[in-house]
């Protein structure tokens, strides 16, 4: 058995497509959404040790939170500040993060666009940024501009990762137009890690004028499949890549931690796919 734990957490996709994969590889699992409170948090994890639970994928609000009660955490969660994946191992739980490694794959192959030596605009500095930001100086940015309306938070970022990433150079900027648009003009690839473009009165957290042909534009935002950002991407004549591969992605890598095998990728991605045109 395996879950995803979040509150509220019966929207998840995370389910159908894990499941899926589960059938594939020929397991006798199943995954299944976990509703916890945060008050619960503790008790739930300390539940896992007992219920043979293979491991777990952690979602809002519990990926900070859940540090405090497993007994390791990988460097890459670490240096993220954030756990989205548990293995359990005998009685030990160790936490991991695999959003960066679901946002960088996803690029690539996406993309087609390969890290080393590019520019790197990221919109927004909560935690799906902390992990693009750290993906992206994994796979060799040469710089990671940061934009957040709120600057201290992107600020924060680039104080945490100067050290640990010493090749790339993290740059913050306001969230503003002109400083966007000055930023988008250095940058090979703009990626939206805003919950902007889920509601259809939702601004776009960039301009369309700054996106130009040679950008790629790279979203996290899933539902809808095309947001107004990559629909003005799309028009301005840039690469689009949508958030559903990241999800696809990263749940493979937690699925891989926990099994031992190799999950198909484009298996998860193709019921997602199919889980949003079902639900739109």
């Amino acid at each position: 058995m395996a879950g995803v734990l979040g509150w509220p957490v019966d929207h998840s996709l995370s389910p159908p497509m894990q499941n899926a994969a589960i059938k594939e590889l020929g397991l006798d699992w199943v995954y299944v959404a976990l509703s916890v409170a945060p008050r619960n948090l503790g008790a739930a994890i300390e539940g896992v040790r007992a219920l043979g639970i293979a491991g777990l994928n952690i979602t809002i609000p519990h990926k900070i939170a859940v540090m405090e009660y497993l007994d390791e955490i990988d460097d890459d969660a670490r240096v993220i500040g954030a756990v989205n994946t548990v293995r359990v191992d005998g009685a030990r739980l160790i936490g991991s993060n695999t959003d960066a490694y679901g946002f960088t794959a996803t690029v690539m192959a996406e993309g087609e666009m390969m890290f080393p030596d590019a520019t790197v605009l990221i919109l927004g500095a909560g935690g799906v940024a902390r992990a693009m930001a750290a993906g992206a100086a994994a796979e060799g940015a040469r710089k990671v501009i940061l934009a957040n309306r709120t600057r201290s938070k992107a600020e924060e970022i680039a104080q945490d990762f100067d050290s640990i990433y010493p090749s790339t150079r993290f740059e913050v900027v306001q969230a503003s137009a002109p400083s966007l648009a000055h930023a988008a003009q250095r940058s090979g690839l703009i990626a939206n890690a805003t919950s902007l473009g889920m509601r259809p009165e939702d601004p776009m957290p960039i301009e369309a004028e700054s996106i130009e042909p040679h950008h790629v534009v790279f979203d996290t935002v899933y539902a809808p499949p095309e947001t107004e950002l990559l629909k003005a991407a799309r028009r301005r004549g840039a690469v689009c890549v949508g958030g559903l591969g990241m999800l696809a992605r990263q749940g493979a890598r937690a699925l891989a931690a926990w099994s031992g095998l190799e999950p198909d990728e484009d298996l998860m991605l193709s019921v997602l796919r199919k889980s949003v045109a079902e639900s739109g």
